[in-house]
């Protein structure tokens, strides 16, 4: 299993049901080289449990912290509305929430990759950049489990659109 983190690009905030609908995949290359292409995903099985877990963790209920609706393929980025579980008992789901609305959620997809359609992926510099040195992985078949709410994004690249207007640019 694989895990992958961006972070997010909130699209909406609903503070009264819960809701933050994001962008929790791209195929932006991560701080390791690895590219999802987001049109491979197979979605079936993750739409009959559709889990927002708290930091991948599959061991203690109360790490769903809430779950995933309308989860689909817009263009090269993978969408959904995390439907959080807030003010039921859940301190994980109510932490979660609040880290959204200050702009700081950072989602992960969970998935199983289809290594028969991986491929490799070699790294390229860029003036001003640094790439893995040993390139990273182009995964182009690729089962989605779960999302789930982390701290720490691999993908530096992708901002929240909700916040970038008002926040300062980063010296």
């Amino acid at each position: 299993m694989y895990h992958k983190v961006v972070r997010a690009e909130v699209k909406s905030i609903d503070e009264a049901r819960g809701e933050v609908e994001a962008v929790v995949s791209s195929e932006r290359p991560d701080r390791s080289v690895d590219i999802i292409r987001q049109g491979a995903w197979e979605l079936r099985n993750f739409k009959k449990h559709p889990v927002l877990l708290a930091g991948h963790d599959y061991r203690l209920l109360t790490s769903q912290i809430g779950e995933w609706k309308n989860v689909r393929i817009e263009g090269k980025e993978l969408v959904g509305t995390a439907v959080y579980y807030t003010g039921q008992g859940n301190e994980q789901a109510d932490w979660g929430f609040q880290m959204a609305m200050k702009g700081k959620a950072a989602f992960s997809v969970g998935f199983i990759p289809d290594m028969a359609k991986a491929q490799r992926v070699r790294p390229r510099y860029k003036e001003g950049e640094e790439a893995a040195a040993s390139g990273g992985w182009e995964f182009n078949g690729q089962e989605l489990l779960e999302i789930s709410q982390v701290t720490i994004p691999a993908n530096p690249q992708a901002l929240q659109r909700l916040y970038e207007a008002t926040m300062e640019p980063e010296v």
